[in-house]
Parts: C-alpha cells; sequence; structure tokens
C-alpha cells in the first residue's frame, strides 16, 4: 500500500500542476443510505452499521445532517461523562470507526480510502448534546488527524438526534505542501454503543441522512429503515410515589411526584397522575389572584409554579427544568420545559373533573428518574383540605410500542397538617376547606349533633346530624372515619357481603360504601342536612376499647367526616364525642 501510495505522488503533482486542465465539476451530488436488513433487538445496546454513498463523483458533500430514528440514542455517559468536557479526542471516546473513501478532482482521478474512527468530544455549540470528531489516519505517513470540524450532536423537540457536519473538507494533505483535492463518495461506518429505540413501527424507522456539495448548496435527502424486533416482550413496570406537604400558614401544598424506573425497559409514551379529589385540588383563586396561566412558557412574564429533575443512564448529569401552568382556566395545562441540550417540553392536560394530569407524546428516552415538584406558598398550583385521604395517587402509562399497559399506586397523605381538633362539650365541629373555595366566608359544614353509646356492653351504637354551612352549597356526600376501637362491619347474606345497620333520614341515599374501613354515603340529591345512625349490627368494638369503657376510662372519641359540597368542594369536620353510658 505504501509503494502504491508512493507512486501515486507524482499522479498528485502532475495533477495539482495540471489543475487549470481539470474538468468541471458536475453540479450535485445525490446521497443514499444503507443499514443492516436484519432487525434489531428493541432497547437493545449494540452496534450499527451506516455505509452513505455520494454520487456522481466529481463533486464533494460540504454540510451533512444525520437524523437518528426516535429512540436511537447514542450513549453520552461514557468514561463516567469525562468525553463531554474536552475537546481533544481520547481512545476512551472512542464511539466507532470506518473509512472514507474518495477521488482526487484533477485530470488524474486517484481513488483513495482512509481509515476514520469517530470519538465523542464536548459539545462545539453551547446548545450541543455533544461533538463528534472525525480522526483519519494519513495512509502513506500514519499518522492521526481531525478530518474537519467535530459534527454537533442536538435533540431535537422530538428527543430525536441530530449530527450535523459543516464544511467537510473537499482538500486533503498528503505529504508536506502536497495537499490534493477530492470529492468523498462514501462513508462507511460502524457506530459503537447505541441504545435501539422501544418502537417497532411496521416497515422499520427511517434514518435520515441530508447533505449538500460544494457546487450546489441545495440540500438532498434519503433514507433507510432501521429494522427493529421484540418491542412487545420488553418489560415495562414504571413505577409512581408521591408525597405532598402542606404550607405552614396557608392552604398550598407542595406536591412532588417521582416515576422510576429500571434501565431496558420499554419506555412510556403516555404518562397519566391522578390524585385524590378530597385531599388535593388545583388552587383556582391562587391562578387567577397570582398570574400563574400563561398561554406558552416562552413569554418572559410567564411564572414557574415548580421544578423537574431527570435522570438518564445515557447522560451524565441530572437534566434540571422548569414547570409552568399553561392553557385556560377551562383546560388549564402542566408543561414542564428542559433547556438546552436537551430542549424538550412536555405537556400534561389537567382534568378538573378527574383530578387527573394526562402527559402525552412522551419521547422515546429511557429516564431512570423523573421527579417533578410543583411549589406550595400561597400562590401554589395545587391546595389542600387537610382531608382523610379517600384513595391512593395513581400513575398509567402506555408504551411507546402502543401494547403494553402498567399502573402504580402510592399511598398519600399530607404532611404538616394540623391535628384536627373539635371542643370538648360536645358542641360545634371543626372543618377546613381547600384555598379559594370562598368557604370560609360562608360558613362551614359542621355537626349540630353527635352521640355515641352502648360501649361498655359491647353494643355500639352511633349517631349524628350534619348540616351545610350558613349560605353554603348543599351536602352530595360524606365519608365516616370512626374513633379508634371501632369500626364498620359487613354481614353475609346470599353469598354477598353487605353493610346493615346504618340508617339516613333528611337525605335520599343513592348508595353506601364500605372501603379501607370508611363509610361513603352518596346522597341521590343535595340535601343541607343529613341525619346518620348506625347500630350495633354496623359496629364492631375492639376488646381493648370495650376494657376502657367499663373501666371509664374513656374522656372523649374523635369522629371525622370528610364532606363534598354540591360545588364539589371538599371539607373535612370532626368532632370529639364523649361516650355515653
Amino acid at each position: 500500500m505504501r509503494r502504491i501510495w508512493t507512486r501515486a505522488l507524482c499522479g498528485f503533482v502532475v495533477a495539482i500542476g495540471c489543475a487549470g486542465l481539470a474538468p468541471v465539476a458536475e453540479a450535485s451530488i445525490t446521497p443514499t443510505v444503507g443499514l443492516p436488513s436484519s432487525p434489531f433487538q428493541a432497547a437493545s445496546t449494540d452496534n450499527l452499521g451506516v455505509d452513505l454513498k455520494f454520487s456522481p463523483g466529481k463533486d464533494s458533500p460540504k454540510d451533512m445532517t444525520l437524523s437518528l430514528p426516535p429512540g436511537l440514542l447514542a450513549n453520552a455517559s461514557i468514561d463516567g461523562g469525562s468525553c463531554l468536557t474536552s475537546s481533544t479526542p481520547r481512545p476512551a471516546c472512542q464511539v466507532g470507526n470506518g473509512t472514507v473513501s474518495a477521488k482526487t478532482v484533477a485530470v488524474l482521478q486517484i481513488p483513495a480510502t482512509v481509515s476514520v474512527t469517530f470519538d465523542l468530544v464536548a459539545p462545539p455549540q453551547p446548545a450541543d448534546l455533544a461533538g463528534l470528531a472525525i480522526m483519519a489516519t494519513n495512509p502513506i505517513t500514519g499518522k492521526v488527524a481531525q478530518l474537519g470540524s467535530p459534527g454537533e450532536i442536538t435533540v431535537q423537540p422530538s428527543g430525536t438526534l441530530n449530527i450535523a457536519f459543516h464544511n467537510i473538507p473537499d482538500h486533503y494533505a498528503l505529504v508536506g505542501p502536497v495537499v490534493a483535492q477530492i470529492a468523498v463518495n462514501e462513508i462507511n461506518s460502524t457506530f459503537d454503543g447505541l441504545r435501539m429505540p422501544t418502537r417497532c413501527p411496521s416497515g422499520g424507522a427511517p434514518f435520515g441522512v441530508t447533505a449538500d456539495s460544494y457546487s450546489d448548496s441545495t440540500p438532498k435527502s434519503a433514507s433507510a429503515p432501521l429494522h427493529l424486533t421484540g418491542c412487545g416482550s420488553l418489560p415495562f413496570s414504571p413505577l409512581l410515589s408521591v408525597t405532598a406537604v402542606k404550607d405552614s400558614g396557608d392552604h398550598g401544598v407542595q406536591l412532588t411526584t417521582d416515576v422510576t424506573q429500571a434501565n431496558g425497559q420499554a419506555t412510556s409514551k403516555t404518562v397519566g397522575l391522578g390524585f385524590p379529589p378530597a385531599v388535593v385540588a388545583p388552587n383556582a383563586a391562587a391562578v387567577v389572584s397570582g398570574g400563574l396561566l400563561c398561554s406558552s412558557p416562552t413569554f418572559t412574564n410567564c411564572k414557574t409554579v415548580g421544578s423537574a429533575g431527570a435522570r438518564s443512564p445515557l447522560y451524565p448529569r441530572t437534566l434540571l427544568g422548569k414547570v409552568y401552568l399553561t392553557g385556560t382556566l377551562a383546560a388549564p395545562a402542566i408543561t414542564i420545559s428542559f433547556p438546552e441540550p436537551f430542549a424538550l417540553t412536555l405537556n400534561g392536560n389537567v382534568s378538573l373533573a378527574t383530578n387527573t394530569t394526562t402527559f402525552t407524546g412522551v419521547p422515546d428516552i429511557p429516564l431512570a428518574d423523573l421527579r417533578v415538584t410543583l411549589a406550595g406558598g400561597p400562590n401554589a398550583a395545587f391546595a389542600t383540605t387537610c382531608a382523610t385521604p379517600s384513595g391512593n395517587a395513581s400513575g398509567s402509562f402506555t408504551s411507546q410500542n402502543g401494547d403494553k399497559f402498567a399502573t402504580s399506586t402510592s399511598p398519600f397523605t399530607i404532611s404538616g397538617c394540623p391535628p384536627s381538633t373539635g371542643d370538648s362539650g360536645g358542641k360545634g365541629g371543626g372543618g377546613k376547606t381547600g384555598a379559594g373555595s370562598g368557604s370560609a366566608n360562608l360558613g362551614l359544614p359542621s355537626l349540630a349533633s353527635a352521640s355515641l353509646s352502648g360501649l361498655r356492653r359491647g353494643r355500639p351504637t352511633l349517631s349524628f346530624k350534619l348540616i351545610a354551612g350558613r349560605r353554603e352549597p348543599k351536602l352530595t356526600s360524606l365519608t365516616v372515619s370512626l374513633p379508634g376501637g371501632l369500626s364498620f362491619r359487613r354481614h353475609r347474606v346470599h353469598g354477598r357481603l353487605v353493610l346493615r345497620g346504618v340508617s339516613v333520614r333528611d337525605a335520599k341515599v343513592k348508595r353506601m360504601s364500605l372501603r379501607h374501613g370508611k363509610l361513603t354515603i352518596t346522597l341521590a340529591r343535595p340535601s343541607a342536612t343529613v341525619l346518620v345512625k348506625a347500630t350495633s349490627r354496623a359496629l364492631h368494638e375492639g376488646a381493648g376499647l370495650r376494657h376502657k369503657a367499663r373501666r371509664r376510662r374513656i374522656r372523649f372519641l374523635k369522629l371525622t367526616l370528610t364532606v363534598t359540597t354540591v360545588t364539589r368542594q371538599h371539607v373535612t369536620v370532626t368532632r370529639s364525642v364523649k361516650p355515653k353510658s
């Protein structure tokens, strides 16, 4: 090979000397893409061969952009992420290799093939994820030199990767002052350690190339399908955890959701988050008075309502974003915006009717952890009633391929809520409403009376009368939480478990349900008063409570109700009840 190149030097010198006699370069090039025909396993880490050809052979590509299919991602965490901090290529940062084939553009068109490697380097521009340097080995001298400027790896709004090369050299230095004008006609490369997508579209995912040339600035494009298999067999088990902390001086609540997932699983395309409406609800008053709602997070007056942090096994640092409340009062949305180099925006539509937020179009990027915190304070996006939870926070997930579904629940409690208190004399009641409800000025629902008897005999009976507040909307449902030592019991009738011994007056009942030890009574029509009585057929008394009652060691027991009004406001009402003999 060395002998061939030595003989070729004379030809190059002649060619350079006769440059004025060289034919005019053809007007443009036409790129083509070649990919392996056999499918790759979804979500696997694999090497990908890419064969780029440019014809005809007398012009050379000038600017070229590779557009990777959604979910085909490079690993920027190699060598602990140190490759992103240095513009000097290092062996530990090599992510591929291949050859560049070219011809001299002169009277003598001599073909040559140069070995190259691809090395991950620091981002050439602030908005870039990383740089991709092409290191060429001179076939005559054996020296290694960088071929042009590093390619710019950028993350597109859809989550896909682009690799853009600018001013690809059309001259190559051979020996000393001998420089030949060349026309690159093929780049045959293998990229190492790429993470494969988790969506398997019919016909394959398009891998694209767009290039112009030195003689024609009009870009020409081509693509080839990347075939994938095994999306349906991938594990898919994202997990949700939720924490909530009430502010000390108002009803605002700091709400944090955390979705985690193991590496190698299918990623989520749709994520739905739901919260118990009796516990937290959108803080409509703060949205209006605090000016939290904006049409786009790009506006300078758009206020943040929280923060986000995301960790990916393919990137060495935690991605930090901001959370905004967008849309309209009737159709609000939660928008999560990440800055460059991951300039991604996730939009979640908020359903006021179901107290859920659904994010769609989530990109195919593996996330080990996605944590979103909605800030508390008087202008918090959510407010709490400090009511006893009526259920769990829930997450529903759909995979990128659309054929897998998963759910995850998280126990939901509010920390920082003060202990519920009632009066010690059996009069009146206590309760709290969510911020912005306006109920504080109109009067709260309250317990007009409450009675508890029969504890010493082991035959407990409970009765109470609940009334709506003065000028307050009527009541539509109530959930009863019994004092410690008491519980509701079911009876088996014709093979079914039913609740017996509970009667309701002053209101018509639509249904009664018992869940997690709490009795929920849903009314057929809104009512201003509800009188409830539960006899010993419906109540079970624990031995410990009976023992204390017989020795007269019980002063008061706390009864807690979670009440829903016709305007969907949720109020917690508590009362300390002194048991009767």
